[in-house]
């Protein structure tokens, strides 16, 4: 199975998603990250192979979903909550990348009775908590807008692009609607989070390198403390991230604990 759609919303909202592998098997929502596109299947070839349903999901102002600006992580929990009822979800697991953390914890915390696991792949961590940013080496900006955000993230991300680099799915899908996905998700994480981590009860499994420049693994491990049920595992070497360690991580941990 590999097929993309648009789920279209009351208010016209337009939420795109693609489906990978065994239209019978178990399904498994995907949270992608930051830089990120949900054409790039190939990331997810393992689980494909195993015979699952991957849903992969693209957030607000990502490709062909339309720029829709959310008060809180919370909020994506409703418009993914709208794609489950439409495909008749009645149980599933979510794995989420880097950025992906925050959004996967708002489907768990909002569908307690559905999610079976969550696996949380070098995860931003919980930044509404005092602990966890006393540790965060980054300035946040708390009331700074999407426009700043945008301009932001074309400092950070979008500099000095390639023509090659401007074909990757990735880059082409995290432009569009000028960044707004992108600019959004720098901006959701400085502001409360619409729920916490205790409130998510479902088992997680996390795995963080105590090497990650992008993510400190000492606000990962504190992010984890604040999980009622997780299993933390922290890597003695190895980049935030590659593919090569996303597939070692859904071979030694998603798949030994698929529900």
């Amino acid at each position: 199975m590999n097929v993309k759609q648009t789920l279209i919303m009351p208010n016209g909202f337009r939420l795109s998603y693609a489906q990978y592998g065994d239209r019978d098997g178990y399904p498994i929502l995907i949270q992608h990250g930051l830089i990120a596109s949900i054409d790039d299947y190939e990331l997810f070839d393992r689980l494909i192979q195993s015979r699952t349903r991957l849903i992969c999901i693209a957030r607000p102002g990502y490709g062909e979903s339309s720029p829709f600006v959310m008060s809180s992580f919370a909020e994506w929990a409703d418009l993914a909550g709208a794609l489950i009822q439409e495909l008749g979800l009645a149980q599933f697991d979510v794995l989420g990348m880097s950025s992906g953390a925050p959004y996967s914890y708002a489907i768990g915390s909002k569908f307690p009775a559905k999610v079976g696991r969550i696996f949380i792949f070098s995860g931003i961590p919980a930044l509404y908590d005092e602990i966890v940013l006393s540790k965060w080496p980054y300035a946040m900006a708390k009331n700074s807008s999407i426009a700043d955000m945008k301009a932001l993230a074309r400092e950070l991300f979008f500099s000095n692009l390639t023509q090659a680099d401007l074909q990757r799915n990735d880059i082409r899908d995290s432009l569009m609607n000028d960044g707004f996905g992108v600019a959004q998700d720098l901006k959701l994480r400085s502001m409360i989070w619409g729920f916490r981590l205790s409130d998510v009860k479902c088992k997680v499994f996390m795995q963080h390198s105590q090497c990650d420049e992008a993510v400190p693994f000492r606000t990962a491990t504190r992010t984890s403390e604040l999980l009622p049920n997780c299993q933390f595992e922290l890597l003695e070497n190895g980049p935030h991230f590659s593919n090569e360690a996303l597939d070692n991580f859904i071979k030694h941990t998603v798949i030994n604990n698929l529900r």
